[in-house]
């Protein structure tokens, strides 16, 4: 959960999630559906699939005992050699070696790599500076230390260099070069893109979902369907073999433009209110109807779920 992701944000899903789901047992009896529902609202949801996809692994190949070594955690689905290290070192408090953005940076500034083109060293070399200051007692501590010393410390921006016990051994500090330490990535230009939901409820604000495909930002979770460029809405409903007639149509809803990565979405939204029952127009391929209060149980990515509340509130008030 913390990967990409603040702890604030993250302690009341984490005590949610344990609550629902006590041990790696319950984990792998659940659905994928009751897993995403409850992870709903951290994003990044691979990162739901993946554990839940371990749980099934510890319990089929392991009986449910965690694997101890950063070879055996490496083969799971979602984890690193950097995730494998800080597992070994927190749980078992072996000798294991991390290296993540923040670990990274104090090493760079510390050793002067990784900064100016002729101080740039490979990855594998990075891993031998990492593992060269990972000691073989008290890893755990050492682990956490310095992953809270970059954050807090060695930070990317403004670090307390005047406070820090390093600078007499800092290359960076030394040689009046720590903002040219590591040197950033150029971030991915911003790509403009522009998607046509289509939001459909039956008389009773039962709404239609569709599950996504096995890749993607929202890889196998249930969404609302999407209109094709150039295909009039009235025509989308026949291709989903639903009825042109007894539905109310508001076409060119305005929804706030986001950010996904480095995608500036808009929406160009479309509902689609009908006044005869789910069950009278019948249900489209590789959709399902839900029932309006229960859409929190789907998880359902953020979204959505706020374009389904502004679908609604649109039908209501007009």
């Amino acid at each position: 959960m913390l990967q990409q992701t603040q702890v604030a944000t993250v302690i009341n899903h984490f005590d949610r999630f344990i609550e629902q789901f006590s041990d790696v047992f319950a984990l792998q009896r659940a659905s994928q559906e009751e897993v995403l529902a409850t992870w709903h609202g951290l994003g990044y949801y691979r990162r739901a699939l993946n554990m839940y996809r371990t749980a099934d692994v510890i319990v089929r190949e392991y009986s449910g005992k965690f694997p101890k070594t950063v070879s055996e955690l490496c083969s799971l689905p979602g984890i690193g050699r950097s995730t494998a290290g800080s597992i070994v070192a927190a749980v078992w408090n072996e000798p294991a070696t991390i290296l993540d953005a923040n670990v990274r940076r104090v090493l760079s500034r510390f050793h002067g790599v990784n900064g100016p083109d002729a101080t740039k060293i490979s990855e594998r070399e990075m891993w031998k500076l990492a593992e060269s200051h990972t000691p073989q007692k008290r890893a755990r501590d050492y682990n956490q230390a310095v992953m809270d010393f970059g954050a807090l410390w060695c930070k990317v921006s403004n670090p307390k260099c005047n406070e820090c016990p390093l600078i007499s051994n800092c290359v960076a500090y030394q040689t009046d070069q720590v903002s040219d330490f590591p040197t950033t990535k150029k971030s991915a230009p911003l790509q403009r893109k522009t998607i046509r939901p289509c939001v459909v409820f039956d008389q009773d604000f039962n709404c239609l979902l569709r599950q996504r495909e096995s890749t993607g930002t929202y890889a196998f979770m249930w969404d609302t369907p999407e209109v094709a460029d150039l295909v009039q809405p009235q025509n989308f409903l026949l291709q989903l073999s639903l009825p042109k007639s007894n539905v109310r149509l508001f076409e060119g809803v305005h929804t706030n433009a986001y950010r996904i990565s480095n995608q500036q979405v808009t929406e160009k939204l479309t509902v689609a209110k009908y006044n005869i029952s789910s069950k009278t127009l019948g249900t489209p391929l590789n959709t399902r109807w839900t029932a309006f209060r229960s859409l929190t149980r789907v998880g359902l990515p953020v979204r959505t779920m706020q374009r389904i509340k502004l679908a609604k509130s649109l039908v209501e008030t007009k």
